[in-house]
């Protein structure tokens, strides 16, 4: 299954892992925005984001799972949980932690945490 981890850049570290585990289980992870680092390329800050938010809907678009981390962010995660709310006819969307909007109450599954989320995946229900 395509999946696409949601989260904060700020928990990129802790999210890492997450997508490893994921990976480990033969699952594709589209968000490479779990690996991601500042550019070394000439651009502006302008024109690295929005190629970066241009990359991460594609991404979002490709998967055929969301899963957000509901940890507090700068709230890039949301437009994406919002993407994937536009396409709930073509994807599945998880949320593992609390419900910080209204919109999280829209989630196919929850999880109270991610070992709770991988072992519904592995089937270990």
């Amino acid at each position: 299954m395509k999946i696409y981890v949601a989260g904060s850049i700020i928990d990129q570290d802790l999210l890492r892992p997450i997508g490893a585990r994921l990976w480990a289980l033969g699952h594709e992870i589209t968000g490479t925005w779990l690996h991601e680092h500042a550019t070394s390329l000439p651009l502006n800050v302008e024109s690295f984001n929005k190629k970066l938010a241009i990359k991460d809907i594609a991404e979002v678009q490709q998967a055929d799972l969301l899963i957000l981390d509901a940890r507090k962010s700068s709230g890039g995660k949301n437009v994406e949980w919002g993407l994937a709310l536009g396409q709930f006819q073509h994807k599945s969307i998880w949320l593992v932690g609390e419900e910080t909007n209204v919109f999280h109450y829209l989630a196919d599954r929850k999880f109270v945490t991610w070992d709770e989320c991988i072992d519904f995946l592995k089937g270990d229900k």
